[in-house]
């Protein structure tokens, strides 16, 4: 319940991991064709320890633009490099094979954990929308950034010769 509080990827019902397991069968129907989902699994016993998603939007019926998001739900996960390494491979999806112009990264304004890991990926806060959301009783504001694929591009040919070892085996789809 923790980490389903700050979790904006789904309805704010989700709180539970049955719950959770039943929004994954969903998408094991191809129901929601603007979604993508993932598993985050740790590479070397390829136990889930995450989700990943990516949102399209679409503009005058063309794609334009996604929503990434993801979520470590083990705590041993964390710090380690998992959301990184994710976040990473969701921005190849959608620049690289999606060949969307833009990335969007929507988080609560406490969540700071996400909002460095944003920035240090290359987004740029670009809205703060003021008690935007309700839980906890009380308001909070919604803290949006983005990211451009020409951002993006100079990022990533920048880093790819600094990367090591990698902690993911690969993003599998539920």
């Amino acid at each position: 319940e923790e980490i389903m509080r700050l979790a904006r990827s789904f309805p704010d019902h989700v709180i539970s991991k049955e719950a959770l397991e039943a929004e994954f069968a969903k998408e094991l129907k191809g129901e929601d064709t603007g979604r993508r989902a993932y598993i985050i699994e740790e590479k070397s016993t390829r136990k889930p320890v995450g989700w990943a998603t990516i949102r399209i939007h679409q503009f005058q019926r063309k794609m334009t633009a996604a929503d990434v998001g993801l979520a470590l739900g083990e705590k041993t996960a964390w710090n380690k490099g998992y959301g990184t390494e994710t976040a990473r491979l969701l921005l190849d999806e959608v620049f690289r094979q999606l060949n969307l112009h833009r990335a969007e990264w929507w988080t609560f304004s406490e969540n700071n954990v996400s909002v460095q890991l944003a920035k240090k990926l290359g987004f740029k806060e670009e809205a703060r929308l003021r008690d935007a959301v309700f839980f906890d009783n009380r308001y909070h504001d919604l803290v949006v950034l983005g990211l451009l694929k020409q951002e993006f591009e100079s990022i990533r040919a920048a880093s790819e010769t600094s990367r090591g070892e990698t902690t993911v085996s690969y993003l599998q789809s539920p």
